[in-house]
């Protein structure tokens, strides 16, 4: 064993971290639950008041990803390795960012119908995180790490089935509708939500990761 790893076992890890990857979690799992809510909101002001409530959280994920990078900085030794601990605020943020992306395009381009695959998507997106919370919330406990590869396995799952929704989506919107501006707004639409089932493998490829190096 050497000197350094000795060291580091005499020493208290520090243990902020882990309420605060919990929070940020929750934060996802809240815009996730919001976003589902934009799209099957057909009133204009409770709509916008789920943007305003969107944009909340995102500022609050702001604010809670800058404090664990800035006690990252102030901390000698972490409960696992510093990058893993950027790269997961760093993935959790992005989340939430997508998904405030998301929904801001959806009350800013108005469009006509969704396809009931939009919000079958979402409803994934929401699953996503509801599985990435699970996750997170074991990582004080990594010896006993069979939850989390659970977890692991089952955003996989997900994002495979986002991706069958999404060709089939764009399959049948390019078939379906006519109208060329309501087929650009649908589509990007239908992209981001996609794409925002990618960050949340990415979060978890990112839990993996850490899994593999502390279990």
């Amino acid at each position: 064993m050497s000197l350094n790893t000795f060291f580091s076992r005499l020493v208290p890890k520090e243990k902020k971290f882990f309420p605060m990857f919990e929070q940020l979690a929750e934060l996802v799992v809240k815009a996730a639950t919001l976003q589902l809510e934009v799209l099957e909101q057909i009133n204009p002001v409770l709509e916008k008041d789920l943007m305003k409530s969107i944009k909340k959280l995102k500022q609050n994920g702001d604010d809670l990803a800058q404090e664990v990078f800035d006690i990252l900085d102030q901390t000698f030794v972490t409960p696992f390795d510093r990058e893993d601990i950027q790269a997961l605020t760093s993935s959790l943020y992005r989340v939430l960012g997508m998904i405030k992306s998301v929904s801001q395009r959806i009350t800013m381009y108005k469009p006509k119908a969704f396809p009931d695959e939009c919000k079958t998507l979402a409803k994934l997106i929401l699953d996503g995180t509801l599985q990435i919370q699970i996750a997170v919330a074991e990582l004080q406990t990594l010896k006993k790490s069979e939850r989390i590869l659970k977890t692991i396995k089952k955003i996989s799952k997900i994002e495979s089935e986002a991706d069958e929704m999404y060709h089939s989506a764009i399959s049948a919107l390019f078939k379906n509708e006519k109208d060329a501006i309501e087929l650009i707004k649908q589509k990007e639409i239908i992209e981001k939500l996609e794409q925002t089932t990618d960050r949340i493998e990415t979060v978890s490829g990112v839990l993996k990761t850490i899994v593999l190096k502390n279990a």
